[in-house]
């Protein structure tokens, strides 16, 4: 198998949890899924199988009562961790795939057995906190995979790079204490969740590592790219990180109903081309 190969993880339980209505539903990867295979991609694509993520893999982030209380939640038939975030009764094993087939698609690239990955999965995770879930998102996804990635692999720096409407809170608090994590996100501001205002740099020994750019509607993608010429480019050279993980929510999208900052697919295809190239 070739290193070169992009590989992609997705399971069918992803799809069961959902709530008819609700933006967050499996009509979001139901798109993506027939749109690679209307146009013939999936057999380009290296599958990496998927699986359920262990107690002791989500207590990297999350504590085992919260664990507990999700599990115990969805085995009565579901109901809200929040107001926002719904969990039916198989959201438990849909968000614990959803962390062990990541934190497995970053281990093949890690070992350099996949040159990069796409992880299809669901429920989406930069929300969720160590002791509750929170705008629709349930476990710490992207955070427990850099966290496994440290742990498992001689991999010294790892980054997040969270291209979401919404600022991260979630990712960001699980990973501000850790100097060898490096987290930066692109968000409307003031937006949900209020957070990630540009003084918020990481904390203690960790200083730096987290830059947070708040950013005005309407930026389209002239400003995307100057940021990242400017910032994110530059930020991500200096601490060179082994592994870039991005938490790739698309409603920055101009035509997206809720949000303003005005990017297009094209700016889109940049974002990933620059993130892609700086991974290699």
């Amino acid at each position: 198998m070739s290193a070169s190969k992009t590989g992609i993880v997705y399971d069918p339980i992803f799809l069961k949890h959902t709530q008819p209505g609700h933006p967050e539903n499996a009509n979001r990867l139901n798109a993506i899924i027939n749109n690679l295979e209307s146009n013939n991609l999936l057999p380009l694509l290296e599958k990496v199988p998927s699986r359920i993520a262990t107690i002791e893999e989500l207590c990297y982030c999350h504590s085992e009562n919260y664990i507990k209380r999700v599990k115990e939640v969805c085995l009565e038939g579901g109901g809200y961790l929040d107001a926002d975030t719904y969990v039916t009764e198989f959201s438990f094993d849909a968000a614990t795939t959803a962390v062990g087939s990541l934190i497995d698609l970053t281990n093949k690239v890690c070992s350099g057995s996949s040159n990069n990955g796409y992880a299809l999965v669901r429920p989406p995770g930069h929300h969720a906190l160590t002791g509750s879930g929170m705008g629709f998102c349930i476990f710490g996804n992207a955070a427990i995979a850099v966290k496994a990635a440290l742990k498992n692999f001689n991999v010294e720096n790892v980054a997040i790079v969270d291209i979401d409407v919404h600022h991260g809170n979630g990712t960001e608090a699980m990973v501000k204490d850790d100097p060898n994590i490096l987290y930066i996100s692109t968000h409307q501001f003031p937006y949900y969740p209020g957070t990630g205002g540009k003084t918020k740099v990481g904390s203690d020994v960790a200083a730096g590592t987290v830059l947070n750019i708040p950013l005005e509607p309407g930026i389209g993608d002239e400003g995307f790219q100057r940021i990242y010429n400017e910032l994110i480019i530059p930020k991500l050279e200096e601490f060179n990180p082994n592994i870039i993980i991005v938490s790739a929510g698309y409603d920055a999208h101009w035509n997206d109903p809720l949000a303003n900052l005005n990017l297009s697919l094209t700016g889109y295809s940049w974002i990933s081309k620059v993130l892609v190239d700086l991974s290699e």
